[in-house]
């Protein structure tokens, strides 16, 4: 039997859509909230695949350390990233075509992005796997992400990669059961 678990989270992060023709051309910020759902297939002993804390401790942290109170911006973006550079303020580009290749930051890639993040994070865990990623960016719209193409999950491991791979294995993995310990 598969089941599924999920653990929400709401960052703040600014951004702007390059080459956009209307209002979101303009730097911007949302409250955006995030919802990771794992699939599983087996619980542990002590009665659960995952503890929520678990999945907050190392997808929800790396979450606020790499986005929240951020920009996250297109690589391209020269004119906004310049600015973040100069005054070393929290930066997060974004990758899905590789490093310093034009990506947005839509909605839409801002999923994928935390999507292949948490398949990096979450790797070394027993029977659990990254399902969907929902990211709201207002109270209206929001889009899901259930995997990426390989093409972008290939680029995206080109570059973000070991950032994220570096930060799992700081992180580590926790063992919530005492008679395992």
């Amino acid at each position: 039997m598969i089941q599924y678990i999920t653990r929400k989270m709401d960052f703040d992060a600014s951004h702007r859509v390059m080459n956009e023709r209307m209002k979101c051309f303009n730097g911007h910020g949302h409250r955006y909230t995030v919802y990771l759902t794992f699939s599983f297939e087996t619980i542990e002993d002590i009665g659960y695949a995952i503890d929520f804390k678990e999945i907050k401790r190392v997808g929800l942290q790396w979450i606020e350390d790499m986005m929240d109170h951020g920009s996250i911006y297109n690589p391209k973006d020269i004119d906004f990233i310049g600015p973040c550079i100069k005054h070393n303020t929290k930066l997060w580009l974004m990758s899905l075509n590789g490093g310093g290749n034009y990506c947005n930051p839509s909605v839409e890639n801002i999923a994928k992005e935390i999507f292949l993040a948490m398949k990096v994070l979450f790797q070394d865990y027993k029977d659990l796997n990254i399902y969907k990623v929902q990211v709201h960016e207002t109270a209206n719209c929001y889009t899901e992400c259930y995997g990426v193409s390989r093409e972008e999950e290939d680029n995206w491991m080109e570059y973000n990669y070991e950032i994220v791979k570096n930060y799992a294995r700081q992180k580590g993995v926790m063992e919530y059961d005492d008679r395992k310990v």
